[in-house]
């Protein structure tokens, strides 16, 4: 996770962003999460399927279980495999379909859209870049003034590119992002008296790893 906000990608988004608000009057904040949803499914899945695989082990290997180890033992197993899972984000990625990744990605971003105030600029032009890792899904939420000049299924397009980028790191998905610029000018050209209205600093919780 490191690695993909590392200071080479912490570089090429700030370029990104100041190369995408300089040809246009489109405010962009880019937003990086561990993960947009807790997928609680693949917890219960593990720790399931590990106490009923302990279970028939006790049940019908030749070593001899005592009772309250029948009984006991394929909890605790459940338990330690549930928790294993927390720190295997690539199990809960797999063990969940890709339409509801992506639908958890989308809601997460426009909460985020919304409680960051990417929603408050003067002209409606804010756009959110929102990248999840563990999902491995990028979401782009435009406020209603870029949304109405944007060539219709350009956003779900660029919201493609980016995601599938993810897998080249940071500087890929960056490089992407800037090479938005051309179209973000068309919809909606500078102005004179355009001012920076959101910050441009990346908002990640992945700082530190």
């Amino acid at each position: 996770m490191g690695r993909f906000l590392d200071a080479d990608a912490r570089a090429a988004f700030k370029h990104a962003i100041e190369t995408i608000e300089n040809a246009s009057a489109v405010e962009v904040v880019v937003a990086m999460r561990r993960q947009s949803g807790s997928y609680r499914h693949a917890n219960v899945a593990i720790a399931s399927t590990l106490a009923f695989v302990g279970l028939a082990v006790m049940l019908f290997a030749e070593h001899e279980f005592g009772l309250a180890s029948i009984l006991i033992d394929p909890f605790v197993i459940a338990l330690v495999g549930g928790g294993l899972v927390e720190v295997l984000p690539w199990l809960k990625r797999h063990l969940t379909t890709t339409g509801a990744r992506r639908r958890t990605v989308a809601a997460a971003a426009r909460a985020h859209f919304v409680d960051h105030g990417v929603h408050a600029t003067t002209r409606r032009s804010g756009l959110l870049v929102y990248m999840s890792w563990l999902e491995r899904q990028v979401a782009l939420v435009a406020d209603l003034g870029l949304l109405r000049t944007l060539p219709p299924g350009a956003l779900v397009h660029a919201e493609q590119e980016l995601t599938d980028a993810m897998r080249g790191g940071g500087v890929a998905v960056a490089r992407k992002l800037e090479a938005l610029a051309p179209m973000m000018a068309s919809a909606m050209p500078q102005h004179p008296d355009d001012v920076n209205e959101l910050p441009d600093a990346i908002d990640s919780d992945m700082d530190g790893t």
